[in-house]
């Protein structure tokens, strides 16, 4: 699916440099053209997966470009970004279920906006203990914020568990027992990757989801 929504956007784009000439003449960059193809299909692709976030970055960076371009609306870049990101927060706490007093199996000590088991952070800071003895699964989703999050005291159940993360211009730190490996699957867009527990180990943590404009580092215990 990734790699024919790729091919199929680069199609797009070769016939559009190709046929430019027999065009109606919109006197758009080539530059912006790429750009505008590019996010676009990285908008689609967080759209289809669902990863609202991640849809309102490469969303609102494709509205921009076109914008500056035909000026639909009459507003500075600062503010479509402002409105996209009250945008974003206010879907976010419109669609996150309210999290369950049986959920609870963490400490955390939270700045920012709140949701269920993923622990939604927005515009702030967010600090986790995991603490599960049969761990299989959780996740994070930061927005303009931070988050870390400590599993000194979880046990997988089994051999593998899996850690997901939706980030957009954030930074996300994960502190892994001495006796798990980190294995980095994501998608990232303009983002960095350091992973300190990639030796092997016992235990195998898979970390996958989608990053824009974020930093992950991965550090054994």
């Amino acid at each position: 699916m990734k790699r024919n929504g790729l091919g199929i956007a680069l199609l797009i784009l070769a016939g559009l440099v190709l046929f430019q000439d027999y065009l109606p003449a919109v006197k758009f960059p080539l530059w912006k053209l790429a750009l505008v193809v590019g996010w676009s299909y990285l908008f689609l692709k967080a759209m289809i997966k669902k990863q609202l976030v991640t849809s309102f970055v490469w969303g609102t960076l494709v509205f921009i470009v076109l914008n500056s371009h035909f000026d639909w609306l009459e507003i500075d870049t600062w503010t479509l970004i402002l409105g996209a990101i009250l945008a974003c927060t206010g879907v976010k706490l419109l669609i996150k279920p309210r999290r369950s007093k049986n959920m609870v199996d963490t400490k955390s000590f939270v700045t920012g906006v709140i949701g269920d088991k993923g622990r939604d952070t927005a515009f702030g800071s967010s600090t986790r203990y995991i603490h599960e003895e049969n761990f299989i699964h959780d996740s994070v989703d930061v927005a303009f914020g931070s988050s870390t999050i400590y599993f000194e005291q979880a046990v997988i159940l089994g051999d593998k568990a899996d850690f997901h993360i939706d980030a957009a211009f954030s930074n996300i730190t994960l502190y892994l027992p001495a006796d798990w490996q980190a294995v980095v699957e994501l998608d990232s867009a303009m983002s960095t990757t350091n992973n300190y527990a990639s030796e092997p180990k016992e235990k195998v943590l898979l970390v996958t989801g989608d990053m824009a404009f974020s930093t992950l580092n991965i550090y054994s215990m």
